[in-house]
């Protein structure tokens, strides 16, 4: 992702280290330098400062009081915790769409999951990437719970460090794992 300053910088940052962390440009436990970050966007520290709040809400960094910065360790134990959660939030998903989806989800879904099968097929581990979790957007939109969608959303980031890491270390599983969707 390249970094191109707008009206909502720190959100722009987020987004951009964000991206980093997923897919493991920045390390865990790395140190994240204010000052020189916001040289190497051109940016002032005060917008580094707010998106690193964003990055810590979304579990990315820890902030330390007068150290700054550090991008999250990711253990077995918090990826075992996050997919506990993660199961039962999709299994509402896909209840809920099962009830509530109309004939341009289902057109919407079919279509995903035939990205999905050409990018395995391929072997194209980021689009099989970036169509799983197409895959789960339009899950989501047609499941019509608001509250069901922000909560995903808010477990996004750590879905995607883990899915990215996941696919990284088992590009040949792709073709298999189509059956799950």
């Amino acid at each position: 992702m390249a970094f191109k300053a707008s009206h909502n910088l720190d959100e722009q940052i987020a987004e951009y280290l964000s991206a980093q962390i997923i897919q493991g440009k920045l390390e865990p436990g790395e140190r994240i330098l204010e000052a020189r970050l916001a040289e190497e966007l051109g940016v002032s520290r005060g917008p580094i400062r707010e998106a690193l709040r964003i990055l810590e809400r979304k579990r990315l960094v820890k902030l330390i009081p007068r150290r700054g910065a550090r991008i999250t360790e990711v253990s077995a134990a918090y990826i075992e915790w996050l997919y506990d959660i993660l199961n039962e939030l999709y299994s509402l998903v896909a209840r809920r769409a099962a009830e509530n989806r109309t004939q341009k989800d289902l057109a919407q879904i079919r279509r995903s999951v035939k990205r999905i099968e050409d990018c395995a097929v391929r072997g194209d581990v980021p689009g099989y990437y970036d169509a799983i979790f197409e895959y789960a957007s339009i899950g989501q939109q047609a499941a019509r719970n608001p509250l069901l969608d922000q909560m995903l959303k808010d477990l996004e980031p750590s879905t995607r460090r883990a899915q990215f890491a996941s696919l990284s270390l088992r590009t040949e599983d792709l073709k298999q794992n189509v059956a799950f969707f």
